[in-house]
Parts: structure tokens; C-alpha cells; sequence
């Protein structure tokens, strides 16, 4: 992890590309959207959250070290059990992950782009969310991405 990025996360603020991935999803939800079939109205933008930001970073990290692409790890768990172990409250939990990448802009838009990511996205449940990108120099699919997505209790 570099100094800025573990600056950032004792300071629970986002990073640099953080912040750029929040202010495009944010972006993306103003507006009313067709994701697939289904159809959503603009909603209220997401709050970032460390938890679940660190939530993000374990499965982008995990993703990237061990040349995998899911969104269940080794063990079969999933994004609940990660975000469990930040001791984040849930109520609802999603999450979009992305890997190849290079930039914030490019991973919003192909998000909004499949049908699923897209309806993650614009969830009006959702309200509060974390990110992460890890780099794996050894794969052609890097970097590896995770948003998670939550409401707490």
C-alpha cells in the first residue's frame, strides 16, 4: 500500500482515485437510468464509507494475489462476510467488482454498461459505498476493482 493510500485510509478519507470513482457513481445515480430491462429514477448519492472501503481493499487485495476473478473468495465467501469483518452494521449489501481497468471512468462505465453492475449502482436502497483498486503485476486482467455497497442498520 502506498504512504498516500495508507494516509487515506487512517484518516478515512478516500483517495485520489477513491474520490474519482465516488463523484462518478454519484454522478451516475442523479440521473434516471435504464439498467437492462428494469428502469431506475435518480436517487441520492452515496456517503463513503472506511468500512466498507476496507471491505473492498481485502477482496481487491485477495483478487489480485491469488489470480482469481469472483465475487466469492477461496473459501466461498462472499461480500456479507467481508464487510462482517469490518463490523459494519448492514441492513443490505451489494457489490460490483471489475478487473483490467485503468481508471475510475472506465470501470463506472462498464458498469453502467452490464445490467446488474448497473442496478448495484443506481439502488436507491444503497446509501452508503467503498472502493478499492489493487495493482497485480503478474496478470494481464489488473488492476482488480471491488465497490461495495451498503445500508446500515
Amino acid at each position: 500500500m502506498s504512504a498516500l493510500a495508507q494516509e487515506a485510509r487512517e484518516s478515512c478519507e478516500p483517495d485520489e482515485q477513491q474520490r474519482e470513482l465516488l463523484e462518478l457513481v454519484n454522478e451516475a445515480r442523479r440521473e434516471a437510468r435504464q439498467c437492462g430491462d428494469e428502469a431506475f429514477e435518480a436517487t441520492e448519492p452515496l456517503r463513503w464509507n472506511c468500512q466498507l472501503a476496507e471491505a473492498a481493499e481485502t477482496h481487491s487485495r485477495d483478487m489480485a494475489e491469488n489470480a482469481y476473478f469472483s465475487h466469492t473468495d477461496e473459501e466461498q465467501q462472499g461480500a456479507a462476510a467481508r464487510v462482517d469483518a469490518t463490523g459494519y452494521p448492514w441492513r443490505r449489501v451489494g457489490e460490483n467488482i471489475a478487473a483490467g481497468q485503468p481508471d475510475a471512468a472506465s470501470v463506472v462505465e462498464g458498469w453502467l454498461d452490464s445490467p446488474g453492475h448497473c442496478a448495484n449502482l443506481m439502488n436507491d436502497a444503497f446509501t452508503e459505498m467503498g472502493a478499492a483498486s489493487v495493482e497485480a503485476s503478474e496478470s494481464k486482467y489488473s488492476p482488480f476493482w471491488t465497490q461495495v455497497l451498503a445500508r446500515p442498520r
